[in-house]
């Protein structure tokens, strides 16, 4: 665990994500992070608070209002304010960068997960 972060904080953050996501996402991250998974309890890596750090900031930032980018109909306004955009596995961002800034964003938060993954893997904060 990282500094500051005992198995038992693990554990709870872990129990209450869970208990709030989505179904399909929460089996998910059941599956990732509880008890029986090699990723929870004491076994866990310092990986692993961050995977559950990144969806707990996805469960309150992943929905918002349309950011109107041209070019980018799917990104939206977090609460936070930052410019989001969800993207399958992709390599360049530039063509979504360039649509940000002109737009006048200077961040965008790019969420990046898998085809049928309902949660994402990271996320990248693009300076435009």
């Amino acid at each position: 665990m990282p500094s500051g972060m005992t198995v038992r904080e693990f554990d709870r953050r872990a129990d209450r994500l869970v208990a709030i996501l989505p179904h399909a996402a929460a089996l998910a991250a059941a599956g990732r992070l509880r008890d029986g998974s090699d990723h929870a309890g004491p076994e866990a890596h310092p990986y692993d608070a961050s995977v559950l750090h990144a969806w707990e900031l996805y469960r309150m930032e992943r929905d918002g209002l349309p950011a109107r980018i041209p070019g980018l109909p799917d990104a939206f306004v977090s609460a936070d304010g930052l410019a989001n955009l969800i993207v399958d596995a992709v390599s360049d961002l530039s063509d979504a960068a360039s649509a940000a800034r002109a737009a006048g964003w200077p961040l965008l938060r790019v969420w990046m997960r898998g085809e049928t993954d309902p949660l994402p893997y990271r996320f990248l904060l693009v300076r435009p």
